[in-house]
């Protein structure tokens, strides 16, 4: 009796790849693919095209015998396009525009642009000023002191984060407190800031700045920190895994932009929760802040030739 033979890590390694590469194929951005080729479709595809992209869902619900009455096209001329762009038929098609439009529904259907520069000018300003006001009404003044606390007692504070708007956080983060006596290292490299955890200590803290809270190098690094003993902190959304991950949350929510041309205003209530945290440590260290900020001050004063009109702190 023969039983049934069990795969080898080789076929599970091949399967796994297998997996792997049919995802990479599912995730296939089908919006871009249309639009790439848009220049080289013919008259009827770029008809078709254009329907997609101006009204994804009424693409995808229609059958396509519909279909083909609302674009004036035969049926067969509907299916071989959704070969054209690497489908396997129209029910695939549909799929993986379904799967575009959940995605990049504000990048398909707008909202409606300012009408002047006064009201480009007054969007981001509103949009800001509320921004301010309700990381000050939600702020987690407990947390904060205990945040406070913790990078006032560390040795050396590591600052990571990734991303466009995370990775000059960081340098932020940096530029408020080393002028107060507090040795700080940044690093927005995944490779790196796994290193850099590797040698921390137990009086070392990592304070992390992440806007979505998901980003798994960024957990292992924690991770590791906080094996050698060092503290950890963490800027991020609230109930996500980063925020799962480290010590101590300074929670930062503050709902996305729908507008996908404007700046997100997000970064504001990231730039109140450092500026908090830096001010509080200022107060805290009293004497040995004061006097790092008079070096600095002594020395940028003795080298200018213009009048010392330059804020205390920068």
């Amino acid at each position: 009796m023969t039983g049934e033979r069990k795969p080898t890590l080789q076929h599970r390694r091949s399967d796994k790849r297998h997996e792997m590469q049919k995802k990479k194929v599912s995730s296939k951005d089908i919006l871009g693919l249309i639009i790439g080729r848009k220049p080289v479709f013919t008259k009827s595809q770029r008809m078709i095209a254009d329907a997609i992209l101006d009204e994804p869902h009424r693409f995808v619900e229609l059958p396509i015998e519909d279909l083909a009455a609302w674009l004036d096209v035969s049926v067969p001329t509907v299916t071989r396009f959704a070969r054209a762009v690497d489908c396997d038929g129209l029910k695939d098609l549909k799929l993986k525009i379904m799967g575009s439009v959940r995605i990049g529904a504000h990048y398909l259907e707008p909202a409606s642009p300012p009408g002047s520069i006064a009201e480009v000018a007054e969007r981001v300003s509103k949009r800001a000023q509320k921004t301010i006001a309700d990381m000050h009404d939600r702020v987690d003044l407990v947390r904060v002191e205990q945040v406070i606390d913790r990078i006032n007692a560390c040795r050396t504070l590591y600052a990571f984060g990734s991303g466009g708007v995370s990775s000059w956080l960081i340098s932020e983060i940096q530029n408020r407190f080393y002028r107060l006596g507090i040795r700080v290292i940044t690093c927005c490299d995944h490779q790196m800031q796994l290193m850099l955890a590797s040698t921390v200590d137990r009086d070392d803290a990592v304070i992390c700045c992440s806007l979505t809270g998901s980003n798994e190098a960024l957990e292992e690094a924690i991770a590791v920190a906080r094996e050698y003993g060092a503290v950890t902190i963490g800027l991020t959304a609230s109930g996500t895994p980063l925020a799962a991950a480290v010590d101590d949350l300074l929670p930062v929510d503050s709902p996305p932009d729908d507008d996908i041309l404007s700046p997100s205003s997000m970064r504001y209530a990231y730039l109140i929760a450092i500026d908090i945290l830096a001010y509080g440590v200022a107060i805290a260290r009293e004497e040995p802040g004061r006097e790092t900020l008079r070096r600095l001050k002594q020395q940028l004063a003795t080298r200018r030739n213009r009048p010392d009109v330059q804020p205390l702190c920068d």
